[in-house]
């Protein structure tokens, strides 16, 4: 018996979110970054959703140092022109909430995903430290 199409994402998905829980990185990890890499806007051509994707980016700049968070940095979400100034909103303040720390009542992810879905940040569980 086989699983169905839907299921097929979480076992290489469970595998890398372990990898990180370790420490480690692997190869299926450099896989799946590079292919969100080369396909930028489209993370079903990886086999992923788009907050599937976010995370994976997310967990790899925070594992390789490579983005620092720092307010010096200019953000550049030109490889994500396509996709609506909402959701590009989304994945800035994801991607902000995660590497500078901010106060929350819930996850960075929790937050994104309620984003996805209202289409709005919710800056009452998630929202920059004061001075921030």
């Amino acid at each position: 018996m086989s699983l169905p199409a839907i299921a097929s994402w979480r076992h290489p998905l469970v595998a890398i979110l372990a990898a990180f829980g370790m420490g480690c990185a692997t190869v299926a990890m450099d896989t799946e970054t590079d292919c969100i890499q080369r396909h930028p806007g489209l993370p079903e051509a990886c086999g992923l959703t788009a907050s599937e994707a976010a995370a994976i980016m997310a967990a790899g700049m925070g594992a390789t140092g490579s983005h620092t968070g720092s307010k010096a940095e200019e953000y550049d979400d030109s490889h994500n022109a396509h996709l609506p100034d909402w959701k590009r909103r989304c994945i800035r303040l994801y991607g902000d909430c995660q590497t500078q720390a901010w106060t929350r009542k819930a996850s960075c992810f929790a937050c994104f995903e309620s984003c996805t879905g209202q289409h709005e940040w919710p800056f009452d569980k998630c929202q920059p430290k004061a001075g921030q």
